[in-house]
């Protein structure tokens, strides 16, 4: 007898153990299989807000391009109707995908317009000059609703939140679209032979709509270069004789196209005074009337910015960074002087492709900065 009470109470331990043990493979069950489908869902989220903030801010772009100046640009303030249209293709895009079986509605508060940083990587909510978008898209009780669970309910927990923020360094980031700087141009969009040097937009304040110099040599206000682009020898004569007096409407020649970070260029090296006459021949051919210029004439181009520790004439091959608009009011060549006068524009907006450094003329198609 006292065997037989050894087993039996041995078998009530095992069926209490078993029993244990079912709840707490359960239990793991539940936390495989509801956080896994919580994570599909948190993906999904994040997928949707990439693609509202990316419809959002290319909504921006198109406000800035449609505005009527460069000065209407760098005064520009959000308007309440442009705020509302930036919302409707945010929610747009959201309505149209699902996350977790349901169509997704974006919260006004998750919807942030202002300025990006892009070495900060952080955005200021400002209604001045706003260049980027970011969006929070949600399941939990501010919108769409949580997510309900399979399993979890064993233990309680029958919903679950979920929404498409990600953790960097610590802090929260929610996807955010922004407009960048031009990261590429095709063959024929650059028309002037010049580069300026990226040391010159770190003081952009001081320097923005300002002339462009070649002399004195190694100032922040002789902060450029000549270039031959892909052609060589680079030297004066194929910067005048093959491009200079070959660029429309003179003749057929046209700038090889551009990337930001990747394409290396020929620059010549010095001020090439002697090329300025040539220059001066190709804005008088290329300029148009304009009332605000104070020679009463414009020529609407843009240069590519390129990579420089210092303001010296850049010589050999040298990496492009970026581009910039400038408009020219007029060449000054030998006797009269070595200058183009004219206004670098710094931050305006045109219809392009973003994703490209920080200064320069910005492209009115977003990129996902986070």
């Amino acid at each position: 007898m006292l065997g037989w009470n050894i087993q039996s109470d041995q078998g009530g331990a095992v069926a209490i153990l078993v029993a244990i043990s079912a709840v707490v493979l359960l239990s793991f069950a539940a936390l495989v299989v509801d956080i896994g489908y919580g994570v599909v869902v948190k993906n999904q989220l994040h997928d949707i807000a990439d693609a509202a903030s990316l419809a959002g801010t290319r909504q921006l772009g198109r406000i800035y391009t449609a505005l009527p100046s460069y000065a209407a640009q760098q005064t520009y303030v959000l308007t309440a109707g442009d705020r509302a249209a930036i919302e409707a293709e945010v929610q747009d895009i959201a309505n149209k995908n699902t996350a977790g079986g349901i169509s997704i509605t974006i919260d006004t508060a998750d919807i942030k317009i202002g300025q990006w940083d892009l070495k900060k990587r952080t955005l200021t909510v400002t209604d001045n000059q706003p260049d980027a978008v970011e969006v929070t898209a949600r399941r939990d009780g501010t919108a769409n609703g949580p997510i309900a669970t399979f399993l979890a309910g064993l233990m309680g927990i029958n919903t679950l939140s979920v929404t498409s923020t990600s953790t960097r360094n610590g802090g929260p980031e929610a996807p955010t679209a922004a407009l960048t700087g031009i990261s590429e141009v095709g063959p024929g969009e650059i028309d002037v032979p010049v580069g300026i040097a990226d040391q010159w937009f770190k003081n952009k304040e001081a320097f923005c709509d300002q002339n462009i110099q070649f002399y004195p040599t190694n100032s922040e206000t002789g902060c450029a270069g000549w270039t031959a682009f892909d052609l060589s020898p680079a030297n004066a004569n194929t910067l005048s004789k093959d491009i200079l007096q070959e660029m429309p409407p003179f003749g057929n020649y046209q700038a090889p196209g551009a990337t930001a970070g990747v394409t290396q260029f020929e620059f010549i090296g010095g001020n090439v005074a002697s090329a300025l006459p040539d220059l001066k021949a190709l804005y008088e051919a290329n300029r148009r009337p304009d009332a605000s210029s104070p020679t009463g004439w414009a020529w609407e181009t843009l240069v590519i910015v390129y990579q420089s520790t210092s303001c010296s004439n850049p010589s050999g091959a040298v990496t492009i960074v970026g581009f910039s608009s400038v408009t020219i009011y007029n060449v000054l060549a030998p006797p009269d002087g070595q200058l183009i006068e004219g206004k670098v524009k710094c931050d305006v907006y045109e219809e392009a492709r973003g994703g490209g450094a920080e200064f320069g003329t910005k492209g009115s198609i977003p990129g996902l900065v986070r």
